[in-house]
């Protein structure tokens, strides 16, 4: 079976109702591109869009509130305050790994001293000041942090 030069075969319900569909489709599809294309379309979403951002804006900042106060009440923390713990976690985290560097230099350089078998000077007050600088800046971060809650007593402890 051959088709005929004009691409119609009366044997081939489907297929012509097939032609039809792509031929719609194109059609939608052009006159939609042109539409889209003009910069009246554009403006009216850019007024529908700017409408749209004044409306969400207040409900947003309504949904926040509430948020905030629901957590409140369920004695759990909101976004911010876990921000804000995050911070301070990450400068305590930071503060103490330079401890860390300045405790190791120190563990390295009395190491050396033992290794080379030099006599240790009478003043090590350096190192006793040193500690106790480091010291006092782990009572200031734990002076720092909010009271700890009390805990709950593990299986262990309980027995």
């Amino acid at each position: 079976m051959t088709q005929p030069p004009n691409g119609f075969d009366p044997n081939d319900p489907i297929g012509t109702w097939r032609a039809w569909r792509d031929a719609s489709l194109d059609a939608w599809a052009k006159s939609l591109t042109a539409m889209v294309n003009t910069e009246t379309f554009s403006q009216a979403i850019g007024a529908q869009l700017d409408a749209l951002l004044a409306v969400s804006g207040p409900v947003q900042q309504a949904v926040q509130q509430y948020m905030e106060r629901y957590l409140a009440q369920a004695q759990m923390p909101s976004r911010s305050e876990v921000v804000s713990l995050a911070s301070r976690l990450t400068n305590i985290e930071f503060r103490l790994d330079d401890m860390q560097v300045q405790l190791d230099e120190l563990t390295d350089l009395v190491r050396q001293l033992a290794a080379a078998g030099a006599p240790v000077p009478a003043d090590v007050s350096f190192i006793g000041d040193r500690l106790s600088a480091i010291e006092a800046q782990l009572n200031a971060i734990a002076a720092s942090r909010p009271a700890a809650r009390a805990r709950k007593a593990t299986t262990e402890e309980k027995e």
